[in-house]
Parts: structure tokens; C-alpha cells; sequence
């Protein structure tokens, strides 16, 4: 076992991610797990907070894989497979992914995964892989207009420990197979809402319209725009897209070598 080897359970944090930081430059060993019941700082990509009352799932996991930072795009990315598995194992709810982080059900985003890194020399020292899930949160404690949580889709409360559980058993497979080169990347095209279809793109201050073609060996989203470009989207902290519509395109890929 390495995730979960230790779970440290706490009430109301700043943020798991940043205690789980401060861990692991103090020395914890991979594994740890850090949950809590509600976050009053809660992380989310670029910059922006992440809605985190109570009957959510807030949990971060410190882990030292031999990893370069341009890696930590690959792991964000593909990470959300795992994630989304549990999930419906726990819940019996359909999730699909929105590149690159965003878990998805019936249109409204459930939760998301932000994987941070601390560097050492040429590699990573560790990384931080949050979730920060909607489970049985009261919607009026959802800041974000197009999220929902599990327990408004499912019509009852989620079981929690039955996710967690889930999830943590989800979460030890990926990583076994992240150390070991060997993730099984054809499952996120399976549940990809991104790839095949019509999006809009803003990166930094540009704003780019085309389709999502495939994914790159790095997580890459790889866009045709509108103007006939192939754009390789890779700055995760700086951008943001939605689904124009639901065309689909012929022959959906899941990365070009």
C-alpha cells in the first residue's frame, strides 16, 4: 500500500493541498493522505478558489515519484480517470472528463483535481495530487454557477465512506501504474466530453476557437482552430475552455506521437 498509508483526518483547513506541502518539505514519506471536512482557502487552477463547505470530499496526497515538472500536465490529466472510476462505483452516476482536470455529470462539473510540485534540481522532490469532490454539499454552499453536487443528481446523500474508500483503492492502482509507465490512457477518450467536439479556448488574454482533435503523449489538448491552426494547449494555470457544441468529430484519437 502506498496511498493511504497514512490518512490524517482534520475538521476546517486552509487548504489540504498547502498542509500537505508543508509535509512533505518537512520529510513525510508518500502516502499521506490529508482530508478534511471543509476548506476555507480551497485551490483550484489558475489562481482561483475552490467552494469547499462541509458534505464535500476535500482530500490531498503526497507522493514522490521520480518525475519532471513538464510531467505534472500528464499526471493532472490522466489522474481524473481514477477519480471518475470511483465515483461511479460509489455512486452508480455516468462521469465524463473535461480537459483538463474537471470531473463531469450530465453537464455540471462535480469536482476537479489540482496536482502541484515542488522541485529538486532536476526533478520533482514530490507532488500534491487534490480532489476536492461535491458530494453531499447543500447547494446554496456552491459558489460556482455550473457546478452541482452528487446528492442534488442522485436525489439522496452519497455514502462518503464508500467514495473514499473507492477512491483511495482507485487511486493505489493508478499510481502503481504512473511508476510503472504503463496507464491505460485510452479510458479517458472513452470518457472525454472535450475531444471530438467544438470548443472555445482563452489562453493567457487570446481567445481561440476550433476542435478538439487529440490528446499529445504529454496530456496536451491539440486544437484545429477555426482559421485551419494546430494549436498544442498545455498551460494548464493559464487556460480555460468550454464546449461550443456537440459535434462530434470522425475518428476521435487519443494522442499522435
Amino acid at each position: 500500500m502506498v496511498v493511504g498509508r497514512r490518512v490524517l483526518r482534520l475538521g476546517e483547513v486552509t487548504s489540504t493541498n498547502e498542509l500537505a506541502k508543508s509535509l512533505g518539505r518537512e520529510g513525510e514519506e508518500e502516502g499521506l493522505v490529508v482530508l478534511a471536512k471543509s476548506q476555507t482557502t480551497g485551490k483550484g487552477r489558475m489562481g482561483r478558489g475552490w467552494s469547499s463547505p462541509e458534505g464535500g470530499l476535500y482530500l490531498s496526497i503526497l507522493l514522490r515519484p521520480r518525475m519532471r515538472s513538464a510531467d505534472l500536465l500528464k499526471m493532472t490529466v490522466f489522474s481524473c480517470v481514477p477519480v471518475a472510476q470511483a465515483i461511479e462505483e460509489a455512486c452508480g452516476i455516468d462521469v465524463q472528463l473535461k480537459w483538463p482536470n474537471d470531473l463531469m455529470v450530465q453537464g455540471k462539473k462535480v469536482g476537479g483535481i489540482l496536482v502541484e510540485g515542488v522541485s529538486k534540481g532536476a526533478y520533482l522532490d514530490f507532488i500534491v495530487l487534490g480532489i476536492g469532490l461535491n458530494v453531499n454539499s447543500m447547494p446554496e454552499g456552491i459558489r460556482e454557477p455550473e457546478a452541482t453536487s452528487l446528492k442534488a443528481l442522485l436525489g439522496r446523500e452519497a455514502d462518503m465512506d464508500a467514495l473514499l474508500e473507492s477512491l483511495l483503492l482507485r487511486l493505489r492502482s493508478f499510481y502503481k501504474e504512473v511508476k510503472e509507465g504503463d496507464l491505460n490512457e485510452d479510458e479517458y477518450v472513452h470518457r472525454s466530453c472535450t475531444l471530438g467536439r467544438c470548443i472555445e479556448a482563452r489562453v493567457g488574454k487570446e481567445t481561440f476557437r476550433g476542435k478538439a482533435l487529440y490528446l499529445a503523449p504529454d496530456g496536451a489538448l491539440v486544437i484545429r482552430s477555426d482559421e485551419g491552426l494546430v494549436l498544442r494547449l498545455s498551460w494548464v494555470n493559464e487556460t480555460s475552455i468550454r464546449t461550443t457544441n456537440s459535434e462530434e468529430l470522425d475518428g476521435i484519437t487519443l494522442r499522435k506521437d
